[in-house]
């Protein structure tokens, strides 16, 4: 398949599963968040993780501030994403101590710290990394909102086990993915 036609197959599944997504009560993202959340909560425990990178949900994401707080109060190391500086297209890692008062809405009402809670933090330490999608498939391939943000930032973290959130109704059959696109190790669901 030519890259142009990628791009149109993406932009379908983009905009597909973005009004799924949001087609979800509040009740069914709680209730979905919950299991993923348990879930993901398992997994953090096996892999014996300390330094764990989490995206802050928004919208009709899959919850992540439940195991955010839980992994502070567990004395992890919790990282969360920042934009680069003057919005350039890049994600930086920034240590969180406090989800309730150091995080504010930034860019795309996207949840990040505050800039005077921004404490940068080496990528190559990070042992897990919570990645959002708007859709997944069985090999690990994802289809984001399309920035590549998070395809750039996991070529920089070899060492991290990447794993994928996502409502079952998020996994697709193909997620035709490019050359560039950097698939997730492990993809948790509520099933």
């Amino acid at each position: 398949m030519q890259s142009g036609d990628l791009i149109v197959q993406k932009k379908a599944i983009r905009n597909k599963m973005r009004k799924r997504r949001d087609s979800l009560s509040a009740d069914d993202i709680c209730s979905k968040s919950d299991a993923i959340g348990s879930r993901l909560w398992q997994l953090i425990n096996r892999q014996e993780a300390e330094f764990i990178m989490f995206y802050i949900a928004f919208g009709s994401e899959a919850r992540t501030q439940d195991c955010i707080s839980r992994a502070i109060d567990s004395g992890k190391t919790v990282i969360v994403p920042i934009r680069g500086a003057g919005g350039k297209p890049e994600l930086l890692p920034s240590r969180l101590f406090d989800l309730q008062s150091e995080v504010e809405d930034g860019a795309f009402g996207i949840p990040e710290p505050k800039p005077e809670f921004r404490r940068p933090f080496p990528p190559e330490k990070i042992d897990l990394i919570v990645v959002p999608g708007l859709a997944f498939d069985e090999k690990g391939h994802r289809i984001g909102y399309g920035g590549g943000d998070y395809d750039r930032f996991l070529a920089r973290c070899p060492q991290a086990l990447f794993v994928g959130l996502a409502y079952e109704m998020q996994m697709v059959e193909c997620a035709f993915p490019a050359a560039w696109d950097v698939p997730v190790h492990k993809i948790i669901t509520e099933r």
